[in-house]
């Protein structure tokens, strides 16, 4: 096998960090975990950690970040398969690949402890930038919506993808906090949104 050069190894060193950065803070929380146990979590020395990340703060916003990029990822996975259907069948796709995580009470934990540790610049450049890629993967899925069913936008695709994002992470507070939302509201509350949207007219 050949051997890494010095910035795979570096790369390695962070993915790997990043991994067991993530397995500890939604297992115990994000305040009661140290940099000492990511390293020892991951295999490498808490001077590697620094080395990687500018402390605890940074590391996890790095592991916020990646859990929503994986989320999207999925959903947008979720609804490149789908060839036939219409809206209907695009929206259930993106549901069903975001059940899992919306309102997942270890992942909202971590958000509202890093949240309470982070500097409000910090903070809201962090979210800024994940929100808005948030918005990105909607705006693309959407888009792709409405062309599957042969007709454009009907509003300004930013502004839709503003709603959806808008509901799904609404939906996410509430079903952390109240387990007994069910998962499948989900689905239901994007149906009702895109139908509506749909079904108006198009501006000329």
């Amino acid at each position: 096998m050949a051997r890494l050069t010095r910035a795979e190894s570096q790369e390695r060193t962070r993915r790997l960090l990043v991994e067991a950065a993530t397995r500890l803070f939604l297992r115990d929380g994000f305040r009661a975990t140290s940099l000492e146990a990511i390293g020892e979590e991951a295999g490498f020395s808490r001077g590697a950690v620094y080395s990687n990340f500018a402390g605890k703060t940074d590391i996890g916003i790095v592991v916020v970040d990646a859990l929503y990029e994986r989320a999207a990822r999925d959903a947008a996975a979720a609804v490149s398969r789908v060839t036939e259907g219409g809206p209907r069948a695009w929206t259930d796709a993106l549901a069903a690949s975001l059940q899992a995580s919306v309102g997942d009470p270890d992942w909202a934990r971590l958000e509202i402890e890093l949240a309470a540790s982070a500097t409000r610049d910090t903070l809201r450049a962090a979210g800024a930038t994940r929100y808005a890629a948030l918005r990105g993967t909607c705006r693309d899925v959407l888009t792709a919506a409405y062309a599957a069913a042969s007709r454009p936008p009907p509003a300004d695709p930013d502004l839709i993808s503003l709603a959806v994002a808008s509901l799904v992470l609404g939906l996410g507070v509430q079903r952390a906090c109240d387990p007994a939302i069910p998962a499948e509201a989900l689905g239901q509350l994007l149906h009702l949104l895109t139908g509506a949207v749909l079904a108006a007219p198009t501006a000329p």
